[in-house]
């Protein structure tokens, strides 16, 4: 997961380390970022474990075209569009959301985080039903990821991806 996560968070922790200087600092910031990922990776292995591998397991073709469907209605909603807006924005998390001290770092590190989450959990719930220790898929969430977050075309990219998972649940329920 933070294989696939960080490289998406390179430009706040490059501005972070540039800002104050400090590699303690900026590994402060990513430990906040990779908490927040750890406990959403703690939730899905809890419920997996609770369900009795139903989480994790393999799935059914209508179910997991359902939920290849609605990650690609997700990307297309209000509160992707602004979660991607503020993980696309570094500078401005630095200028509006400074936070002094390594706590700070680590507290700015964790909000950015769970935008993080807003922006990508329709990638992530696709991923979950197509299979977790799918390398292809992996690959091309954190493609579509890195895209979405770091480039000019990210934007738009998100209806790229919308389309690609419709058509991705259309093949799987056909």
């Amino acid at each position: 997961m933070a294989a696939m996560m960080l490289p998406s968070e390179w430009p706040l922790v490059r501005l972070d380390h540039a800002t104050s200087r400090s590699t303690v600092r900026s590994a402060a910031l990513v430990s906040g970022y990779l908490i927040v990922w750890c406990g959403v990776g703690a939730v899905v292995f809890l419920a997996d474990r609770a369900s009795g591998g139903w989480v994790l397991g393999m799935h059914g073709r209508v179910l997991t075209a359902g939920v290849l469907l609605g990650g690609a209605a997700y990307q297309l909603t209000p509160l992707k569009t602004r979660c991607l807006g503020v993980c696309r924005a570094p500078l401005a998390r630095i200028l509006h959301g400074w936070c002094d001290g390594l706590a700070g770092a680590l507290r700015m590190g964790a909000v950015n985080g769970l935008w993080c989450i807003g922006c990508c959990v329709g990638l992530m719930a696709a991923l979950l039903v197509v299979g977790m220790m799918n390398v292809a898929a992996m690959v091309l969430v954190a493609a579509a990821i890195f895209v979405e977050k770091t480039t000019p075309i990210g934007v738009p990219a998100r209806i790229g991806a919308a389309i690609a998972l419709a058509v991705g649940a259309a093949a799987w329920a056909a």
